[in-house]
């Protein structure tokens, strides 16, 4: 096992550097017991605070999974069903003049209903993000925005899948209403408090007065090109922001959630939820485009993949700009992973399918092919020159794509790469025009098997 870890500590590092990500912390639990919890680089950059499973990292989306089992646990009370009707308990538009839209629409993004992100204007606004404004200071403004996709549903309940945080805003509006308290009291009292999560919360006060002062500082990245520059804003709190993605906690303590989740909400010898409502938690309800297999499914604030290794891998992934995260369950091998850092560079969920794959002891390159992207973009990345010098060719690497910026006679083009052939290093041009001049093949050195040259169309461009 220490050298699957060791494996894993590798590939971590090589990712945090290529990226360059301040920290990261992640913690795996596996037949119920902690098997690896780590931190690396650091939680604050200017204090050079080392990160830790113990920091308290912004999970994202993956609230959304808390939110959805806060929705069944009042299910099990007799508060509400999550067949009903929405404008049972939101008696707003859209839900009135569309009566077919139940709560299970909105806790599986099939409600037909497309996203406006008037949840999103706040946490813009922290950014210094000000291209985008519009009226949703109060509740009545922010739900008058929302009223307005009454005219924009085309779509049936249940028919076409659209992601959409303002919608578990919604669900923890109705939260409230039926529980007749605040979203963060039913949160700490029917889920914190008892997987002893004690400091998580949705609270920038609490977050600060942790009793470790043990929490991240953010960063986003910006600018481009060899030179890194962060932007190092607040962290993002907001009422609408609690339900969809407002969780901030440890990897540590992911592991008690991971507990319950793979003992059929048992913690501890304390029943947290009923084992049916789990799995109804974890019921395909429609097609999602998020996902590592071929055929994800998107649950009740979950995803489902059956094709994972020959498992089920039942998982979410989470970003706020200035952390992103990934939470991975295989509940047939009793194994959880959660990872965060405090950045947006989004390699939380490469390296949490790479840690299940080491975990169920295969080669992370078999299921992970941005892993293979990586290698393979390594060997080809640089400037090159055509014969006799007349023309440049570059390689980068952009929001996981291979580029090339390419010179000839007819001109400069950019062009997206689509790989053809991972050992051969063959690729196509992705381009919306058909074009004949659609190949480029790099090739590598006989003896050391770096690469020498690329060609495209009638040119030979080598590396420099």
């Amino acid at each position: 096992m220490n050298n699957q870890f060791d494996q894993l500590h590798k590939i971590i590092v090589k990712l945090m550097r290529k990226f360059k990500v301040p920290g990261l912390a992640i913690s795996i639990l596996h037949n119920g017991k902690p098997v690896y919890e780590k931190g690396f680089g650091a939680r604050n950059l200017e204090k050079n605070l080392p990160m830790t499973p113990n920091s308290l990292i912004g999970i994202g989306s993956i609230s959304k999974s808390f939110t959805a089992l806060l929705i069944l646990k009042l299910q099990e009370k007799g508060f509400l069903d999550v067949d009903d009707p929405v404008n049972k308990y939101l008696e707003i538009e859209p839900f009135i003049s569309h009566p077919d839209i139940h709560i299970a629409h909105l806790l599986s993004h099939s409600s037909g209903i497309p996203s406006v992100d008037a949840q999103w204007l706040p946490i813009a606004i922290t950014y210094g993000d000000y291209q985008r404004i519009y009226p949703i200071s109060s509740l009545d403004d922010y739900l008058f925005h929302i009223s307005e996709t009454k005219t924009e549903i085309f779509f049936k309940p249940g028919k076409n899948f659209f992601y959409n945080n303002d919608m578990f805003s919604l669900l923890g509006m109705m939260i409230e209403k039926v529980a007749g308290k605040t979203f963060e009291e039913v949160l700490s009292e029917e889920i914190l408090k008892p997987l002893e999560m004690t400091r998580a919360t949705v609270n920038r006060e609490h977050l600060e007065n942790d009793p470790l002062q043990d929490y991240i500082t953010g960063y986003i990245h910006k600018g481009s090109g060899a030179k890194v520059e962060f932007d190092k804003p607040k962290l993002p709190f907001s009422k609408f922001l609690q339900a969809p993605g407002g969780i901030y906690t440890s990897m540590h303590e992911m592991l008690n959630y991971a507990s319950c989740l793979l003992q059929k909400g048992i913690f501890k010898d304390k029943p947290i939820i009923k084992s049916e409502s789990l799995e109804l938690l974890w019921t395909p309800q429609i097609q999602s485009p998020y996902g590592y297999g071929k055929d994800p499914k998107y649950c009740f604030g979950w995803i489902r993949e059956e094709d994972f290794l020959d498992h089920t891998l039942i998982h979410h992934g989470g970003g706020l700009g200035v952390s992103t995260s990934f939470f991975g369950l295989i509940p047939e091998l009793n194994i959880a992973v959660s990872v965060a850092e405090n950045d947006d560079s989004g390699i939380c969920g490469i390296i949490g399918t790479c840690a299940l794959t080491i975990i169920v002891g295969e080669n992370p390159r078999k299921i992970n092919e941005r892993i293979k992207l990586l290698e393979v973009y390594e060997k080809i990345a640089g400037k090159y020159k055509s014969s006799l010098g007349l023309y440049e060719l570059e390689v980068t690497f952009k929001s996981f794509s291979i580029h090339i910026k390419v010179e000839t006679d007819d001109g400069v083009f950019n062009f997206p790469l689509i790989i053809e052939d991972f050992d051969e290093l063959t690729f196509k041009l992705f381009s919306t025009i058909p074009s004949s001049l659609q190949k480029v093949k790099f090739y590598r050195d006989s003896k050391a098997g770096n690469v020498e040259y690329v060609t495209y169309d009638r040119y030979i461009y080598h590396k420099r």
